[in-house]
């Protein structure tokens, strides 16, 4: 049979919900792909910082259905995905040839060799042996998704805080102090939302929950830690999945082992509880022994493993 014709063009606003759906349906089809979640991928695209007449991609067929996304971001970090039916090798290749055009245009002006960054889990047998055909290698470092169950057969313990201490939502005026520890804790996490422009457009997506966003303030009245949840209203809709995820959480140094990030994370797992989650997700890196040792303990189990995966262009 000869292959379907695709013609690839600039994303455009007008094409975010089509993205979105088959966002979704990628995900339905593909065990372990759930990031980025509907919201945050609608935040990414609303970030003015963001160049997408260039650095976003859509692939459609000559019926004019969209069949492949690509959004290449700072770093040379590739999202792509496509609609099930319409994977292959030709598609997935001419998806990394645009994106690594692309990327040698953007290092052009620097002094590091360019290279393609892109993620995979353990779980996701098709992804893993198309980076492989592609060329693309293991890069140091792995991380863990952990899950812990929230239905009724596996009590939740009290959220407290500390002595002295006061867990509760996020202010938007304090969202700069927030940002600022929250660099010094995450330098390198490039998934998270550590602009503000990046922040304030998640903050305004529908699958935002501002009684989610909590912080904890210390004694002195400062911010010394954060828990960012989510419920992903898409997916429930969409998908029928009711988990929870605790997108980020961190305590200052300065207020550790005081038991601040225990209290964070039950007092985070009560509240997607009470939001109706059925359980909570969440992702550690490998090496981070003291969080994975506190998750442990408050009944988190791995799933699966997740690693950085690479494709030297230079």
């Amino acid at each position: 049979m000869e292959p379907e014709r695709l013609l690839a063009r600039p994303y455009r606003p007008s094409d975010q919900r089509a993205v979105i759906e088959l966002l979704l349906s990628a995900q339905a089809a593909e065990p372990g792909f759930d990031w980025p979640g509907a919201g945050q991928l609608r935040a990414m695209l609303a970030d003015p910082e963001l160049d997408l007449a260039h650095d976003a991609r859509l692939w459609l067929n000559t019926r004019g259905a969209l069949v492949a996304f690509a959004l290449l971001r700072s770093g040379g970090r590739l999202l792509w995905f496509a609609r099930p039916s319409a994977q292959t090798d030709e598609l997935d290749a001419r998806v990394i040839a645009l994106a690594a055009w692309r990327a040698c245009e953007l290092a052009d002006d620097s002094d590091t060799a360019p290279m393609l960054r892109t993620e995979a889990r353990s779980i996701q047998e098709r992804r893993l042996a198309a980076l492989e055909r592609l060329g693309f290698n293991a890069r140091p470092g792995a991380s863990l998704r952990l899950s812990r169950s929230l239905s009724g057969d596996t009590p939740l313990a009290a959220g407290d805080a500390p002595a002295g201490y006061r867990i509760r939502p996020l202010a938007s005026a304090e969202l700069g102090d927030y940002l600022a520890l929250a660099r010094q804790l995450f330098p390198r996490a490039s998934r998270l939302p550590l602009s503000e422009s990046r922040r304030r457009a998640l903050m305004a997506d529908r699958a935002y929950t501002p009684e989610l966003d909590l912080v904890a303030e210390s004694p002195a009245g400062t911010i010394v830690g954060f828990c960012h949840l989510a419920l992903r209203p898409d997916e429930r809709e969409r998908l029928g999945r009711r988990a929870g995820w605790i997108e980020m959480l961190g305590v200052a140094p300065q207020s550790r082992r005081t038991g601040l990030a225990r209290a964070l994370v039950r007092a985070g797992l009560l509240a997607l509880a009470d939001y109706g989650a059925d359980c909570a997700l969440l992702t550690v890196r490998m090496d981070n022994a003291h969080a994975r040792a506190l998750y442990a303990a408050e009944g988190f189990i791995a799933l699966f493993e997740e690693r950085s995966y690479g494709l030297a262009l230079g």
